[in-house]
C-alpha cells in the first residue's frame, strides 16, 4: 500500500471518530432558538396561526367566554417576528434591505385576495340592501379601517374585523424603514431602541386612557396604540441570536409542559385582568406571553406533547388562515341564514363554509400570486429557504 493510501485512509477514519464525538456531545442537548432560526423552515409556525384563527371563529360562533382578541393578538405578534426575521436574514446576506421587493413582495402577499374579500363582501352586502357608509367605503379600501371603528365606536359592520388587516398593512410600510435605520447603530442599540418604542406606545395608551378618558374603541384599534403587539414579535427577530437570549428561552423551555404553563398565565392576564390593566400594560402583557409561547414551541416542536402543531391538517390550516380570517364572518352570516335556530348545525355549517371558501381563496387567488412573489427573489438559495410559499415560514 502506497503512502497516499495510507493517509487517505488515516484521514478518513479521523473524520470518522470527528463525526461520532460530535454525535456524542450532541446527544441530550436542547434544541435552542439560534438552532431554530438557522435552520431552512420554521416549526409549529402554522400550527400557531391555525391556533390563533381558531380562537378567534369560536369567539365569533358566540363562545364570547374565550376572548377573540387573543387570536389576533397572536397574529400580530407572528407578524412581528416573521417579517423582521426575513429582513434581517436580507440584511445578513447583502448587507441592506430592498425596499422596492419587500413592498412587492407584500402587495403580491395580501392585496389580491383582501380586495378580492372586499368586493364580494360590498356587492352581497349591496344586493342584501345594505348601503355602506362612504367613509366605510374608503376605510376599506385604503386599509385604515382600524381608525374608521376607533372614531365610530367599533361598529358591527362585515368588515369590522378588517382593522387588525389595516394595522398589519401600516406596520409593513413603516417597520423596513425603521428597521433599516436602526439596524445600522448595532443589534443592541436596535433590540433598546425598540424597546423604548414599545413602552413609549404603553405609555400613550395608558395616558390616552387614564389621563384623556379615550374612548376604548380607539385605544383597541389605532395604530400608535397597538404598535407595541408587534413590536415585541420584532423585538424577538432582532434578540433571537444574542447569548443572553438565548439561554433565557432556553431556560424557560426546559420542560413540554413550559408552553402549557404560559398559556395559563396568558388566561390569567387576559380574562381575569381588569379593564384599566387590559387597556393600560394589558395588551403588552398579553403580548410577550404569546412570544414566550411562540419560542418555546420552536423550540419544543419535536416534543411529543407539542408534534401535533406540525401534522399536516395543522399546517393547512395554517397556511388558509389569512383567508380564514378574511372570510369567517361572511360564512358565520350564512350560516346563520341557513341555521337560524340549531345551535350545533349552524356550528358544523359554519366551520364547513370558513375551510371550503378559505380553501377556494387560497388556492385560486393567493397562492398564484405567492408563486408570483416568489419568482421576484433572485437568489436560489433564499427563495426555497425563506420565500417559498409552500415552506412554513412564510409570512
Amino acid at each position: 500500500m502506497c503512502e497516499c493510501q495510507r493517509n487517505n485512509r488515516v484521514c478518513g477514519r479521523i473524520r470518522c471518530y470527528r463525526e461520532l464525538y460530535l454525535k456524542a456531545r450532541s446527544v441530550g442537548r436542547q434544541t435552542t432558538i439560534k438552532d431554530i432560526l438557522a435552520s431552512a423552515h420554521l416549526p409549529a409556525l402554522d400550527g400557531l396561526r391555525a391556533m390563533a384563527v381558531t380562537v378567534v371563529i369560536v369567539y365569533y360562533l358566540g363562545f364570547e367566554s374565550i376572548p377573540g382578541d387573543i387570536g389576533v393578538s397572536a397574529f400580530f405578534v407572528l407578524s412581528g417576528f416573521l417579517i423582521s426575521w426575513l429582513l434581517l436574514q436580507e440584511i445578513e446576506r447583502t448587507g441592506r434591505i430592498s425596499f422596492k421587493q419587500f413592498y412587492a413582495r407584500r402587495a403580491l402577499r395580501i392585496v389580491p385576495a383582501y380586495y378580492v374579500f372586499l368586493v364580494l363582501v360590498y356587492v352581497q352586502e349591496h344586493l342584501r340592501g345594505y348601503e355602506w357608509d362612504p367613509w366605510l367605503t374608503i376605510s376599506g379600501f385604503g386599509y385604515f379601517v382600524n381608525y374608521y371603528n376607533g372614531t365610530h365606536g367599533h361598529p358591527n359592520t362585515a368588515i369590522a374585523h378588517a382593522w387588525s388587516l389595516s394595522v398589519e398593512q401600516q406596520f409593513y410600510v413603516l417597520w423596513p424603514i425603521l428597521l433599516n435605520l436602526l439596524m445600522r447603530k448595532g443589534t443592541r442599540v436596535a433590540a433598546c431602541a425598540l424597546a423604548g418604542i414599545i413602552a413609549c406606545v404603553v405609555g400613550i395608551r395608558s395616558l390616552m386612557y387614564f389621563g384623556f378618558a379615550v374612548d376604548h374603541s380607539y385605544l383597541y384599534n389605532a395604530f400608535e396604540t397597538r404598535f407595541d403587539s408587534i413590536a415585541v414579535g420584532c423585538l424577538v427577530a432582532i434578540v433571537s441570536n444574542q447569548r443572553r437570549f438565548v439561554m433565557l428561552a432556553t431556560v424557560l423551555s426546559k420542560s413540554a409542559l413550559s408552553p402549557a404553563i404560559t398559556l395559563l398565565l396568558l388566561c390569567y392576564s387576559r380574562i381575569w385582568g381588569s379593564t384599566d390593566y387590559h387597556y393600560s400594560v394589558g395588551f403588552t402583557i398579553d403580548s410577550l406571553l404569546l412570544a414566550l409561547f411562540m419560542v418555546q414551541l420552536l423550540i419544543l416542536s419535536r416534543q411529543p406533547a407539542w408534534h401535533w402543531l406540525d401534522h399536516p391538517a395543522m399546517v393547512y390550516l395554517g397556511k388558509i388562515s389569512y383567508s380564514l380570517y378574511l372570510y369567517h364572518v361572511l360564512a358565520l352570516g350564512i350560516a346563520s341564514r341557513l341555521a337560524p335556530h340549531q345551535v350545533g348545525a349552524k356550528v358544523m355549517v359554519s366551520l364547513v363554509l370558513c375551510v371550503l371558501i378559505a380553501s377556494c381563496s387560497y388556492w385560486f387567488i393567493e397562492l398564484p400570486f405567492l408563486r408570483l412573489k416568489h419568482r421576484l427573489v433572485a437568489d436560489k438559495k433564499s427563495s426555497q429557504n425563506i420565500f417559498d410559499p409552500t415552506r412554513h415560514a412564510t409570512a
